[in-house]
């Protein structure tokens, strides 16, 4: 994960989200599962959905939600907690475009002129801001940690102590979960996915999913690792969102049938270029991301992932929307 992931808004906005995160506290003496029931039926998880099969310029189709009980066949218990249901008419997801990608995770997004592709934060950008780009003919994608949790987000709170490890070296403030828990995890994640979802994003980026590839606290394995990313495909898809792989290169042969694209950071760097040719063979995009700064490096990059077929771009390590790309 480059610096600069989080946003610089966090300090600005600790005060008003510490009012938030108060409200929040309230539910930890609760079950989690009680306090999940109430989380999602909060403002949260219910803001501004847009209109069932209502297309844009881009083609994409918007949503409403029902919201309903929905048995998890993890629950050993049977409970059920309330999740949105994928309602009648909701469109199919809509295929990411093999184009140019930008990436901002902080600051006030800006597209430049060209841009076909959006990776932007679930939390930090509003519906109307996605609705412009869609209107534009831009495909939004929302990035969201999913196998760690961050304590400057609104629903760090909803995370059982039992799911959270150890702390993410250099990320203060962030922690790994255990993805094998998905019973657990899943209101919140669910939450998640429908907040991009009504917010007006096409896909998702689910960050974090190599857990079993360090040291978590958690004896998480690759296999963990496939569930739990397979599960939370079956989710974005049952909402009409696109999901891609996020790194852990050594899982792209097995997921690359049900996944939809991949956004790589360093591939060229680390020697990953090749795990993701089962994506590019079955004509999904594969977005590239370096952080280099000698110039003869960019090159070398650009080189190698048009010769790959990926989009390749060299991002700003401030993630603050600063990129070279490779088609330039």
């Amino acid at each position: 994960m480059p610096a600069g992931k989080q946003s610089f808004k966090h300090c600005v906005q600790q005060n008003m989200r510490a009012a938030v995160r108060g409200v929040f506290r309230a539910f930890i003496a609760v079950p989690p599962m009680v306090a999940a029931m109430i989380y999602m039926g909060s403002s949260i998880a219910i803001a501004a959905p847009a209109l069932a099969g209502t297309p844009d310029k881009a083609g994409h189709a918007a949503g409403g939600l029902n919201t309903g009980f929905d048995p998890s066949p993890a629950t050993s218990r049977g409970m059920q907690w309330p999740v949105s249901r994928q309602i009648s008419g909701t469109a199919k997801p809509v295929p990411v475009p093999d184009g140019r990608f930008f990436l901002q995770l902080q600051g006030d997004v800006k597209l430049p002129a060209g841009t076909q592709v959006v990776d932007a934060d679930l939390f930090d950008v509003d519906a109307s801001q996605v609705s412009e780009w869609r209107e534009a003919g831009i495909y939004p994608i929302c990035y969201m940690s999913a196998g760690s949790v961050e304590d400057w987000r609104e629903d760090a709170v909803m995370y059982p102590k039992s799911v959270t490890g150890k702390d993410y070296e250099g990320w203060p403030g962030e922690k790994w979960l255990d993805i094998r828990q998905i019973a657990k995890l899943a209101p919140i994640i669910k939450a998640r996915l429908d907040l991009c979802r009504q917010k007006g994003f096409s896909g998702v980026d689910p960050d974090n999913i190599d857990g079993y590839l360090t040291d978590t606290g958690f004896n998480i394995s690759r296999d963990d690792a496939l569930r739990f990313v397979r599960w939370m495909a079956r989710e974005a898809h049952q909402r009409g969102l696109t999901i891609g792989q996020k790194n852990a290169p050594d899982m792209a042969a097995d997921l690359s049938s049900q996944l939809d694209f991949v956004i790589s950071e360093s591939p060229v760097t680390y020697g990953h270029v090749h795990y993701f040719a089962p994506y590019v063979a079955q004509h999904k995009p594969v977005f590239a991301i370096e952080y280099l700064t000698d110039q003869a490096d960019i090159a070398r990059f650009c080189q190698q992932a048009r010769h790959a077929g990926f989009q390749g771009i060299n991002a700003s390590p401030a993630l603050d929307g600063k990129n070279h790309y490779c088609d330039d």
